[in-house]
């Protein structure tokens, strides 16, 4: 038999592979490093399919439910109208983010997101709350899927698929569709840098939608091209940029905080933070100078941990990629007031030299 090249996309890794139909039927895989190029060039040209299933997913109803989220989060609930939402964060009485969760007001109940395996987090914090609230809480993580959809060019092929999406659809909002019958939430949602949308659908019609999309046109994504878009983008990730040791303005969150809001938990703490425009730590965006770090240079094993001035340690690296649009090593990093103003010259754990650069980097001419 002549052989023939098709290629294949692992929906759930992300790879890339090329069966080689042979007498014994091998399969050859690409290489890892054609593979992220591959898959970086169709989000940053064409449209990109990522599978974010495994993010945790918590349905909230009841009579008190706007009210009683209102005051929980930093973001606005009960002005929301419906299928409209937006970013927000869960914060303790210090001022500390505990979560981050996207918060959605849908015709039924408020739907909220957030990173995997933290819906029982988000539970838990919730219900330490409920006193006399009639507000039911369920965690739906295993209920439903999500694929992403990012690219120039992802609404008009996600609306291939699932009907049309207006290319003026607002962030955080969400329209409903139909996929072969069954109703998809659609929200707005960035988070590489280029335009996108979620589809949300039930659990066991995800690979009918995946197959669709990437029929339509669409470019599986795995987490290596995920993290750089991310990165370059400069946007902060719980459980990376994000945790308890830090207040959400000290993370690059203030898009997550309503500073007209009436009272919720942390407030004051935020709020003093800002209206007084000094944060202790800030997010900040590192380059790398050219040849050095060369394992970092792989792009599989980053360079983390203390960033020091003059040996005083200043800060921390969070995430560090090479980003495949400058061809050099960047990174996010939490730094404190007085070193993270664009320009400084820092020194990271490994010896390496770096600059602190403003985010995102895509806004940045690198040379």
């Amino acid at each position: 038999m002549d052989s023939k090249r098709i290629y294949y996309y692992n929906l759930n890794t992300g790879k890339l592979f090329v069966p080689q139909f042979t007498g014994n039927r091998r399969i050859r895989y690409m290489s890892s490093h054609r593979n992220v190029e591959t898959q970086y060039r169709a989000v940053r040209e064409n449209a990109g399919i990522f599978n974010r299933s495994k993010r945790g997913k918590v349905r909230a109803e009841g009579a008190d439910c706007l009210r009683f989220l209102h005051g929980m989060v930093t973001n606005t609930v009960e002005s929301l109208a419906e299928n409209e939402g937006n970013y927000a964060a869960v914060t303790s009485a210090r001022g500390q983010t505990l979560l981050d969760v996207w918060v959605h007001r849908l015709q039924d109940c408020i739907y909220m997101e957030t990173e995997p395996g933290l819906a029982t987090k988000l539970m838990e914090t919730l219900d330490r709350y409920l006193i006399a609230d009639d507000v039911a809480l369920s965690d739906e993580s295993d209920a439903w899927a999500i694929l992403g959809v990012q690219g120039p060019t992802a609404l008009e092929l996600a609306g291939r698929v699932v009907g049309r999406i207006p290319a003026d659809l607002p962030e955080h909002h969400t329209i409903i569709r139909k996929f072969e019958g069954i109703l998809i939430w659609v929200t707005a949602r960035s988070y590489t840098g280029e335009p996108g949308c979620d589809l949300r659908i039930a659990q066991n019609r995800a690979d009918s939608l995946r197959r669709a999309l990437v029929t339509a046109g669409g470019t599986p994504i795995g987490w290596q091209v995920e993290k750089i878009l991310r990165v370059e983008a400069g946007i902060p990730r719980y459980g990376a940029e994000i945790d308890e040791s830090v207040a959400p303005l000290e993370a690059g969150l203030n898009r997550a905080v309503d500073f007209d809001k009436g009272c919720y938990i942390g407030q004051e703490v935020i709020a003093k933070m800002h209206f007084r425009g000094r944060p202790r730590r800030y997010l900040t965006g590192l380059l790398l100078n050219k040849g050095t770090s060369a394992h970092a240079l792989s792009g599989n094993t980053p360079v983390c941990g203390n960033i020091t001035v003059n040996d005083k340690t200043v800060g921390r690296v969070t995430t560090c990629v090479k980003s495949l649009h400058f061809n050099r090593v960047v990174a996010l990093a939490i730094i404190r007031r007085g070193y993270h103003e664009a320009g400084q010259r820092v020194l990271l754990d490994d010896g390496s030299e770096a600059e602190v650069v403003n985010l995102p980097f895509t806004a940045n001419r690198l040379t």
